[in-house]
């Protein structure tokens, strides 16, 4: 989202983890317990995973405190999770002198506390979707005006009788190639479903209150060519004061947000077994997963994907899109945000339902928003003709700006 100015600044709120995005369903759990006790290892890990910044997790750490002591071992987890050694110094400061931060490689003496990390992070809170009907669009009672809230939570806790089972290292690498694989095929089976996706983006002033909104619909069709096209159907004009919806934002709800890994996008990302847990009827295998390297010009998706133990396909995604874009003339910032898939057509998981709840901290101040999209209407296209790729329609009156802008 694009900074639109300075003046409203002071309105906006703090609260909660401002560092988790739009929506992103457990990171929302996250900031709620956090309000109630100090960060453990594992939000530290999980946070880091998710692609905090430094300036968010310092603060964090600050305001909330910790519940461990660092050690050598825990400081090597969080760098190579992405910590900073700022990050790392503002731990160490929060758990205390008793046991200093020792070099890497140091050993640690008789009396220094030991906490260290579980084998595998805990069960995330996992809300189900509403159903991919035609009215789904239409919210529960109670919701914001963005439409719906999540769901309430459901317990993810390992079933009785312990942990799941972890695989193997050899059996994590070749799990990894066949969900890419499968992802690859569910991108190309999904190129050939029409659907209605509905978009909104919202600000809040520090009551809680809506001052401004972006909405669009769009029915992704066929033309007569068999080219895949937007046709937006609804686009009422932007309320939207102190942010914009840039190019990049649309762009994101278009293929970040609906995050698909494949086989072809597999050697650009870092991908990191993080654990076997159960979300809601499902038992699912946890990945982060990271860009190797960020190209200029691209963006890319940083968070967790949960892919199913049976089907092998992701079922789940929290994260954001990178980088962000800070430059001269502007600001362009992104929120975190939860995607969830159901099975459409018995044999493939299609997304259905992105949500974000997000502060954005632009240089002039941090910015509330709520974000909330929808796939719904999917129907299969039957066509011989070859779908050769996407191109929107061109947008109304309210449509987003091409670049960030302060």
């Amino acid at each position: 989202m694009g900074d639109k100015g300075l003046n409203a600044v002071a309105r906006l709120l703090l609260v909660g983890l401002g560092l988790i995005c739009l929506g992103l369903v457990s990171a929302g759990t996250i900031r709620a317990r956090a309000a109630e006790r100090p960060l453990s290892a594992d939000d530290v890990r999980l946070l880091l995973i998710g692609g905090a910044t430094t300036e968010k997790m310092i603060a964090l750490i600050e305001q909330r405190g910790v519940d461990f002591r660092m050690n050598p071992d825990l400081a090597k987890k969080f760098h190579d999770d992405g910590a900073s050694d700022e990050v790392i110094e503002a731990l160490q400061k929060a758990g205390g002198t008793l046991n200093p931060v020792q070099p890497a490689g140091a050993v640690p003496s008789a009396n220094s506390a030991k906490a260290a990390p579980p084998s595998q992070p805990p069960a995330p809170v996992v809300n189900k979707p509403p159903a991919a009907t035609a009215d789904s669009s239409k919210a529960p009672a109670g919701t914001a005006s963005t439409g719906a809230n999540p769901p309430p939570a459901t317990n993810t806790s390992p079933p009785a009788g312990g942990a799941l089972a972890d695989p193997s290292a050899e059996q994590i690498q070749h799990m990894i190639g066949e969900f890419a694989a499968k992802e690859k095929l569910f991108r190309a089976a999904r190129d050939n479903y029409t659907y209605h996706q509905i978009n909104k983006v919202e600000t809040l002033d520090p009551d809680g209150n809506v001052d401004g909104a972006y909405e669009q619909e769009w029915d992704i069709l066929y033309d007569d060519a068999g080219k895949r096209v937007e046709h937006v159907t609804y686009a009422p004009p932007s309320t939207l004061q102190r942010i914009m919806v840039t190019e990049q934002d649309l762009d994101a709800m278009r293929n970040i947000q609906p995050f698909v890994l494949t086989s072809d996008e597999l050697p650009e990302y870092d991908i990191k077994y993080m654990g076997h847990v159960k979300v809601d009827e499902i038992t699912a295998y946890v990945f982060s997963v990271r860009p190797k390297e960020i190209k200029k010009g691209r963006q890319y998706f940083q968070g967790t994907v949960w892919v199913d133990d049976r089907d092998l396909q992701i079922v789940k995604s929290e994260g954001k899109n990178v980088p962000e874009l800070k430059t001269k003339k502007g600001e362009n910032l992104f929120p975190r945000f939860t995607t969830y898939r159901e099975q459409i057509d018995g044999k493939f998981w299609f997304p259905t339902y992105t949500f974000a709840d997000d502060k954005l901290y632009f240089s002039g101040g941090p910015v509330h928003i709520k974000e909330i999209i929808r796939y719904t209407d999917y129907k299969q296209f039957k066509s011989k003709v070859r779908i050769i790729g996407v191109s929107p329609e061109g947008q109304p009156n309210g449509s987003a700006p091409s670049a960030p802008k302060q």
